[in-house]
């Protein structure tokens, strides 16, 4: 599916209320920057952005947008703010594709099938949900795609397993673990309180040492 070109106006008014007001009337305030130039404040409609985003499984993606006064560019969505509470976007910041030009992004690890160890009561632990890395932009993937089928427990499979080949520079060391089967955890068991009994021990009779004390008088 192609996606739908995303129509930009400049926004030349700036800051937090303006940017509210802006969010009301159904605009996401963005920013625009890279060839070296200055950054520019722009503004493209939210439920547009929203729908491009809804039919890519990650929200790192190159798009083209009609930006008002310099034509169609295509830019890499490069973050995407939302609000902490509801989830909303509440801002974007988009990087200017040039090309051959590398350009940095992180990638989503996907785990395909199911690890051996598993079967066999083992834990997968994943390191690494995403990884950094250097590409252009024609070469640019949604996700990296790790099949664990074959791990068994305390097998690792490290950046330096998953032979991504020329096109891509990882920005993370080649021994960096990206995902593991490990042991199960076994469980702690609420230790027991056991009364410690002195052998020959007997109670203190109060009465008693009361008369042997008033006899020593």
């Amino acid at each position: 599916m192609k996606d739908t070109k995303l129509i930009a106006k400049n926004r030349d008014l700036q800051g937090s209320s303006n940017s509210r007001r802006l969010r009301k009337a159904g605009s996401l305030p963005c920013v625009v920057y890279g060839e070296g130039k200055e950054a520019s404040a722009i503004q493209i409609e939210t439920h547009a952005f929203e729908q491009l985003l809804h039919h890519h499984a990650t929200e790192t993606l190159i798009t083209e947008i009609a930006l008002e006064g310099a034509g169609e560019i295509q830019v890499l969505v490069k973050d995407v703010q939302r609000h902490p509470v509801s989830g909303d976007i509440i801002h974007v910041d988009l990087l200017k594709i040039v090309a051959g030009q590398a350009i940095q992004v992180d990638i989503l690890v996907e785990l395909i099938g199911e690890a051996a160890g598993v079967k066999e009561g083992g834990v997968i632990e994943q390191v690494m949900h995403s990884i950094s890395i250097e590409c252009l932009p024609k070469d640019l993937i949604e996700s990296i795609e790790v099949e664990i089928s074959e791990m068994g427990i305390g097998d690792v499979l490290c950046i330096s397993d998953l032979n991504l080949g020329s096109k891509y520079r990882t920005q993370v060391e080649e021994d960096a673990i990206v995902v593991s089967v490990v042991e199960p955890r076994a469980e702690e068991e609420p230790e027991e309180e056991v009364a410690e009994e002195v052998e020959g021990a007997e109670p203190e009779v109060i009465s008693e040492k009361k008369a042997d004390d008033e006899a020593a008088e």
